[in-house]
């Protein structure tokens, strides 16, 4: 008894309790390996501006965090940001008032346009819960139907970008169909931090406290560690599956209005492709591919390095395409995260038979 308790903590165990302290370093490295080809690249207007523009898809990685937990995965977040900003779209330019007054500009009078309409929490609210419908259909086709995520999500992908083809009447939204507090939903900047780092901060927050303090989020690491284990505790896996699909689709849609607010357009195939870099978040903050594993924080810290990568390769000047190299180093990053995952859960299962005495 007294050998077990001298016995010194295994170096994979500091890895796997400290891992965001790693990300934090490479986070470090990519910066100053930036700054010192451009100086210009450290300073606190830039690292603000990275955070402000990894945001939206940090929101979404928290969301792929939640599918992921239990096992799942969802390749189909484009298409339900593309339907929800198109319906929240089309409602709002059909409740638009255009009204033109005069205004004091420089002392001088001018005539402005002003566009009201539909209050901007009832657009968001729209938009979110089509996508939490959304999710919930993928869900209940995964959880109940017992049809594999990846074909789900797939087929889903392409039936939204067809939906909304239909329901827009191949039409885009434009800046003239949106009202002026849409407009400005990602652009005001409280304290000096803009909208979305706040949207984002505060998802975090909410998120944070739901998988570690309420019950329906700890099973969620429950069911992607085990489910056979988890269903033999009496916890309900396909409820858990469920809610983790309509979390995403909630917060697809959110960001697929951030982005229609931000470009002030919607289009039929808004961020196509765009799972992509979200998975990638996930993957390099930790999140393990085959469920159970993963911390919110992480995937925070991998959708910065990402953000990272993506606003300093073009000030690198580096030779060739800067999308080229994007692409080489998150695939590299990928790998790496994977193969580093596969090594820790391993040795990890080694030292736990050692420790039974078997």
């Amino acid at each position: 008894m007294q050998g077990a308790k001298n016995e010194k903590t295994p170096w994979y165990t500091l890895l796997i309790k400290y891992r965001e302290l790693g990300l934090i370093g490479i986070i470090v490295l990519l910066v100053a390996v930036v700054s010192l080809r451009n100086p210009l690249f450290f300073t606190g207007s830039k690292m603000l501006f990275i955070v402000e523009d990894t945001a939206t898809m940090a929101i979404l990685a928290f969301g792929m965090l939640c599918v992921m937990l239990v096992g799942s995965i969802d390749i189909s977040i484009a298409g339900i940001m593309a339907l929800s900003a198109m319906i929240s779209g089309m409602v709002m330019r059909s409740s638009l008032v255009a009204t033109e007054i005069t205004q004091l500009v420089d002392g001088v009078e001018k005539t402005v346009t002003v566009k009201t309409g539909l209050a901007l929490i009832w657009i968001v609210l729209i938009g979110m819960g089509v996508g939490a419908a959304c999710g919930a259909v993928n869900g209940a086709l995964i959880a109940y139907g017992k049809v594999l995520p990846i074909i789900t999500t797939l087929g889903m992908q392409y039936i939204l970008y067809g939906i909304t083809h239909l329901v827009s009447n191949a039409q885009a939204v434009y800046k003239k169909d949106m009202t002026d507090t849409f407009v400005n939903f990602t652009r005001v900047s409280p304290l000096g931090v803009n909208a979305k780092t706040w949207i984002m901060l505060g998802v975090f927050a909410v998120l944070f406290i739901f998988i570690r303090y309420f019950r329906a989020g700890r099973h969620m690491y429950a069911v992607g560690s085990n489910i056979e284990a988890a269903q033999m505790r009496g916890i309900h896996t396909q409820r858990s599956v469920l809610l983790a699909h309509i979390i995403m689709g909630a917060l697809a849609g959110l960001a697929g209005l951030m982005f229609a607010s931000h470009d002030t357009t919607v289009t039929q195939d808004l961020k196509i492709g765009y799972e992509m870099y979200v998975i990638a978040a996930c993957v390099i903050g930790g999140v393990s591919v085959t469920g159970g594993s993963g911390k919110i924080q992480g995937v925070l810290l991998g959708a910065l390095i990402i953000g990272v990568i993506n606003n300093g390769l073009p000030m690198l000047k580096l030779t060739g395409n800067a999308e080229f190299w994007k692409k080489l180093i998150q695939g590299a990053l990928i790998l790496i995260a994977v193969v580093a995952n596969v090594i820790i859960q391993r040795t990890t299962d080694r030292q736990n038979l050692r420790r039974r005495h078997i």
